[in-house]
């Protein structure tokens, strides 16, 4: 029960942070995608059916207060969580470096899924060259935020009696 309060704590965190933290303060145009960090790492340490809802209901969250077209998301996230299960068989998530690269490989896939989706049912032209002049610098925040949120998971185990609750690699892996 520890371990689902918390990771709901996680969520919930996550959503105000990107629904209304980073409008408010961020003036750059590309932002850390915390959802799809979240997704993630749920693919990675969490359980299947509760981390598909979880990346569906991230999904419906990012499609209400992201203002884009309702359902692209919630399609999206879940897909996504699908594929690197999938992916995830042949690698080893013991180690956070394949963590880190499953990042990285997952803001590629989002990106290829929203404009290949965004083409076939909107029929909207010119995409690709947007989605790929913003995807490094948007990997490269989608890292930081997965940094950080490592970081905060390593600060939450170490100080919290809830060390065996917590999904995620052990505490002594929790390093760079």
């Amino acid at each position: 029960m520890k371990g689902a309060l918390l990771l709901l704590a996680f969520v919930l965190a996550a959503v105000l942070v990107q629904t209304w933290l980073f409008p408010l303060f961020w003036p750059l145009p590309w932002k850390p995608d915390l959802f799809l960090v979240l997704v993630v790492y749920l693919a990675f340490f969490g359980d299947f059916f509760r981390g598909a809802l979880i990346g569906f209901a991230l999904g419906c969250v990012m499609d209400v207060f992201g203002g884009n077209a309702l359902g692209l998301h919630a399609l999206v996230y879940p897909a996504l969580f699908f594929l690197l299960r999938i992916l995830l068989s042949g690698v080893n998530t013991e180690t956070l470096f394949s963590f880190y690269y499953m990042v990285a490989v997952a803001t590629c896939l989002e990106v290829f899924l929203l404009v290949f989706l965004r083409f076939f049912f909107g029929g909207q032209k010119g995409l690709w060259g947007l989605a790929t002049l913003g995807l490094f610098p948007q990997t490269g925040l989608n890292l930081l935020g997965a940094f950080l949120m490592v970081r905060l998971l390593r600060v939450l185990r170490r100080g919290s009696g809830w060390r065996a609750d917590l999904p995620g690699p052990r505490v002594d892996e929790l390093g760079f």
